[in-house]
């Protein structure tokens, strides 16, 4: 059996689109939607209308924890009540197209035996392939030169500058390839011990067994996939990028329904990221003290 983990806030529409794809996949399989709070009361009208369906679990979590402790709370409930041999994470804005996408995963399984798998991840916003994102992961030096690139970008004129960029197909998807082909990152070559992208990550049963809440809880939004791949590199475990399984993603769904303001929105991200920076920093440090 394969777990479905769904992250929603606000966009029950999104939702049922990526609920309706998964239920049409080949095999065995359980829904798990994590309602982040969503202040429209849109949790509340999942749960009743999936009430019945007994292949989907509807989850109201009390407050807006973000996205490793909201994917972590999900995640725990399949561990406790479903015989998964895999969780797919995933971001409601995602959609899964391939009909034998399960029989895919546990084919690549049975080939490599990964912990973590990315699929190929294509932007519908940009058409830039996102995975991998990176083909090195990051460390302490790395993790303090991006927060002081990051906290330069506070500034209102370069904050307005950024936000029409990523608010720009065009512009974006042209930054987007400039930095991938700087990294020489080839999204048609399966890769091991990659940073992976956060929109859809597939888990194995074994590397769950370890580390059952996945995601490091001391982050609110973005970094996510780097810090997991510390902390992968850190334990040895086998993180697989595999183009043959493929999904679209939507993108800036639910932040364009909570922040209208493309600058509040860009505001919102950098504050953020720079608050998982920290986090990364820390937990690097905390390691090191320790070893």
């Amino acid at each position: 059996m394969i777990a479905f983990v769904i992250l929603h806030y606000r966009a029950a529409d999104m939702t049922r689109k990526c609920v309706e794809r998964i239920k049409a996949l080949e095999g065995d399989k359980k829904i798990v939607i994590v309602d982040n709070a969503s202040p429209n009361g849109t949790g509340q009208e999942l749960l009743d209308e999936y009430a019945e369906d007994s292949e989907i679990k509807v989850i109201l979590n009390p407050e807006n924890s973000g996205f490793a402790k909201g994917n972590n709370m999900g995640v725990r409930w399949v561990q406790e009540n479903v015989p998964a041999d895999f969780v797919v994470v995933l971001n409601n804005d995602v959609e899964i197209l391939q009909k034998d996408f399960c029989p895919k995963v546990e084919a690549i399984y049975r080939r490599h035996s990964f912990d973590v798998l990315g699929p190929d991840i294509i932007s519908v916003f940009s058409g830039i392939h996102q995975n991998p994102k990176s083909l090195h992961g990051y460390s302490l030096e790395s993790v303090r030169k991006k927060r002081e690139k990051v906290a330069r970008t506070k500034n209102p004129i370069l904050l307005l500058l950024s936000s029409g960029e990523k608010n720009s197909p065009a512009i974006w998807k042209r930054v987007q390839r400039r930095r991938r082909a700087k990294q020489c990152i080839d999204s048609s070559i399966p890769t091991e011990g990659s940073v992976l992208h956060g929109s859809c990550v597939i888990f194995s049963k074994r590397y769950l067994k370890k580390h059952p809440e996945p995601f490091y809880p001391k982050t609110y939004m973005y970094f996510e996939m780097e810090i997991l791949d510390w902390l992968c590199r850190k334990d040895k475990s086998v993180v697989r990028y595999d183009p043959s399984i493929e999904v679209l993603h939507y993108q800036y769904v639910s932040s364009k329904q909570e922040y209208r303001s493309i600058v509040k929105r860009s505001k919102f991200v950098i504050d953020c990221l720079l608050d998982s920076l920290t986090a990364a920093e820390e937990l690097i440090l905390e390691s090191e003290a320790e070893a």
